[in-house]
């Protein structure tokens, strides 16, 4: 093998007799080394935004979403506070069922009987009713152990109507929203807060990124998206939240005072820019006054968890589903990760729509500028046939000529690979300057900053770089392969006696 490995170095080692040989070898390395830089700096900086993309949307909603199937709201243990004067005849939320020191709330001297048709009570051995939402939260609880980072909360989701007075042009702002509970778990909560501008706003102070402001006792604290911001709201603005209270056979509107603390990023989902983060006291006074359903089917009320890399969420998943398998609580939960979420869903197809296309892409490219490692070798081939009948005669098999032009191949794919991302990185780290670049060049916005955010991506993809790293030298080994057939096929006799 050494003595192929010399014949290969030999080979590649420019000359002055071969002049065209070595600017045909150099040009075909720059091809394959521009090639793997584009390929690096592309799926580095697309791999970057999807990341990003992902990081927003399990920011605001976790990685990880516990949500009641059918079987708990059909169960006795959430319909019975609809029979229970200690319930106040009203079904219970997640978080006020997790807060009750009571699990079976009907009593029956004095709340109505209970109709034969209702579902039997699931109760535990000891004759207790089995409490789900208690036993959910102890078994999270019980997973920190193996979890530390696991954090958790449950959420609710309304819908009211917002009106907004912006004080700078004493106008109006009305937009039907969402409304979603700020969770006080949320560990990225904090990464999603625009930087708050208090200059306007008298006797403001800023706390850990939050705004505090002279609330009055009946105002409301909130936090809107930031496109409000974009349409003249600012910190410090007073409206009211609207919403329909059913009172027997007769239904009012209900306005709650509210005033704006502060602005999130909502990132790039649609929903998100009709979104308004309030406090759970909010959402649980709308749903005990009416009920609300989200049009795409997401669930308007469940737990959320959270977890410091969300690409852990397929493991914590199936850890919860077994934990709740073990408390025989498994029927009246569903345990979803991001990638099945009713809002998300399409665009994780689509993110793994795109990965595959780029790929495929990637490799064509590849192919094309490998392919141009076969006119040098077949050149070389040609221009060494009497060496190659020599080593021929003196006893070298196809496997000794094969190893030589494939060591060739493989040498000037690693020597591409190397200088392919040598150039990458570099790239990556003046990404700003080439966007800044490219915005002049068009006179305008290279890229929009609400898909992109503010930059693009700047680290180097391992998955990528370890993808080029493989594929170039094998692409590079196929493509030496054509010139060694050639090669075997070379007679020493003929070749010798025409020489």
């Amino acid at each position: 093998m050494i003595f192929e490995l010399s014949v290969a170095l030999k080979y590649l080692l420019p000359r002055k007799r071969s002049v065209s040989t070595a600017l045909i070898s150099a040009m075909s390395i720059l091809v394959i080394s521009l090639v793997v830089w584009l390929v690096l700096v592309f799926l580095s900086v697309t791999a970057g935004i999807e990341n990003s993309w992902l990081k927003k949307l399990t920011s605001l909603h976790a990685p990880i979403r516990i949500s009641p199937t059918d079987r708990y709201y059909q169960s006795y243990y959430y319909q019975i506070d609809t029979l229970s004067a200690q319930s106040n005849y009203t079904p219970k939320t997640i978080g006020e069922k997790r807060e009750t020191l009571i699990s079976d709330p009907y009593t029956p001297d004095q709340d109505p009987e209970i109709p034969l048709s209702w579902p039997k009570a699931d109760r535990l051995l000891n004759g207790q009713l089995t409490d789900p939402v208690k036993i959910a939260f102890e078994r999270l609880s019980a997973l920190k152990k193996n979890h530390p980072d696991l954090k958790f909360q449950d959420y609710e989701i309304g819908g009211a109507l917002l009106r907004l007075t912006l004080q700078d042009t004493h106008t109006s702002l009305s937009q039907m929203s969402f409304l979603l509970t700020i969770d006080d778990q949320n560990p990225h909560l904090g990464s999603l807060l625009l930087p708050p501008d208090t200059t306007s706003v008298p006797h403001a102070t800023v706390t850990n990124g939050t705004v505090e402001l002279p609330v009055l006792p009946t105002e409301t604290p909130i936090l809107i998206a930031k496109n409000y911001r974009d349409g003249g709201a600012r910190i410090g603005d007073r409206g009211t939240l609207s919403f329909i209270s059913a009172q027997g056979a007769f239904s009012s509107e209900q306005r709650l005072p509210v005033r704006v603390v502060g602005f999130y990023d909502p990132g790039i989902m649609s929903i998100g820019n009709k979104c308004i983060l309030v406090p759970s006291s909010i959402t649980r006074l709308i749903h005990a006054s009416t009920q609300t359903f989200s049009p795409d089917g997401t669930p308007t009320n469940g737990i959320f968890v959270w977890t410091d890399h969300f690409k852990q969420a397929k493991e914590i998943q199936k850890a919860i589903e077994d934990e709740f398998e073990d408390a025989h609580i498994a029927t009246y939960w569903k345990v979803s990760t991001y990638e099945d979420f009713e809002f998300s869903k399409d665009l994780m197809l689509q993110f793994k729509s795109d990965r595959t296309l780029f790929l495929l892409i990637a490799c064509i490219i590849l192919v094309v500028a490998c392919s141009n490692i076969i006119s040098l070798l077949v050149l070389l081939v040609n221009d060494k046939k009497k060496e190659i009948a020599i080593l021929q005669s003196m006893g070298a098999t196809f496997r000794s000529i094969a190893a030589i032009f494939g060591t060739c191949g493989i040498a000037m794919g690693a020597i591409s690979c190397f200088l392919g991302s040598i150039a990458a990185i570099f790239t990556l780290h003046h990404i700003d300057s080439l966007v800044s670049l490219l915005s002049t060049l068009q006179g305008r916005a290279a890229f929009n900053p609400a898909f992109f955010g503010q930059s693009l991506p700047n680290q180097l993809s391992f998955e990528a770089l370890l993808f080029v790293l493989i594929v170039t030298p094998l692409l590079c080994l196929a493509a030496g392969i054509i010139p060694a057939i050639k090669a075997s096929r070379i007679r020493p006799a003929t070749t010798l006696r025409s020489e």
